[in-house]
């Protein structure tokens, strides 16, 4: 998968089709019930994407975190078909991601599609992460559970991601070097049968497709605080969108 920079991407491009899709309007109603308290472990459900953000955590943190997979994932729609083109669609994703300052570790990027998928999409992530990071398996791990018994939130995943057909799971922490590190895992998933609980359903009926992308990355502050300026608006309006639907009791 070709994850390389693309000359002359334009991250402030399509203004008409932003101030369609993240209206002020729209805004203040998701607002309302956003929790922002700092340092404490949460997860956040934000355009298709469940985001968990570990323990100690700064507010700053959380909003860059949120705002930049938002943004990303909303810019590679503007330009491929997720439908048509998933592959090109991903890749969009993760290059914009690194115009912003988050640069990704390619040999660590994952494609793999499960034909014939059998079994919950939320313990096949877990078990792939928990691979690699302990830590952000056991982030993601509580986010899960505190989606499984929130009702509203189960169906708020189920409308913008079309009941699987298109989501992110994205846990974020701090690594041994205090560096602001993000796991990206984009899934498709395609079925005869919908089914609004997609995440934990134990799928056992034949013609289940699975299709996982992933990619690992680090965010280079000074970039980032570069891209900052110029996109103050954008990022500002999506991440006071946070929906945080757990936080840690600390």
């Amino acid at each position: 998968m070709d994850l390389k920079k693309i000359a002359g991407l334009d991250l402030t491009a399509y203004s008409e089709a932003f101030e369609r899709d993240f209206a002020p309007g729209n805004i203040k109603a998701v607002q309302s019930r956003a929790l922002l308290d700092q340092r404490a472990a949460a997860g956040s459900l934000l355009g298709g994407n469940l985001i968990s953000t570990a323990r100690g955590m700064t507010r700053q943190d959380k909003r860059d975190v949120n705002s930049s997979v938002r943004y990303a994932q909303w810019y590679a729609s503007q330009e491929r078909n997720r439908d048509t083109d998933a592959q090109g669609w991903f890749s969009l994703f993760a290059v914009v991601l690194g115009d912003m300052g988050w640069e990704v570790d390619e040999k660590r990027v994952v494609e793999q599609s499960y034909d014939n998928f059998s079994g919950r999409v939320s313990q096949t992530y877990l078990h792939r992460i928990a691979a690699i990071n302990s830590q952000m398996a056991k982030v993601a791990q509580e986010m899960f559970e505190a989606l499984l018994v929130n009702t509203s939130v189960l169906g708020a995943l189920s409308t913008e991601s079309r009941r699987g057909r298109e989501f992110a799971i994205a846990p974020a922490e701090y690594d041994n070097q205090g560096r602001l590190s993000l796991d990206l895992s984009d899934f498709s998933l395609r079925a005869r049968s919908r089914r609004e609980n997609f995440l934990f359903w134990d799928w056992n009926e034949g013609h289940v497709t699975l299709m996982h992308r992933a990619a690992p990355f680090t965010l280079n502050r000074v970039r980032f605080e570069q891209v900052r300026s110029p996109l103050s608006d954008r990022l500002d309006r999506i991440a006071d969108t946070l929906f945080e639907f757990y936080q840690e009791r600390l």
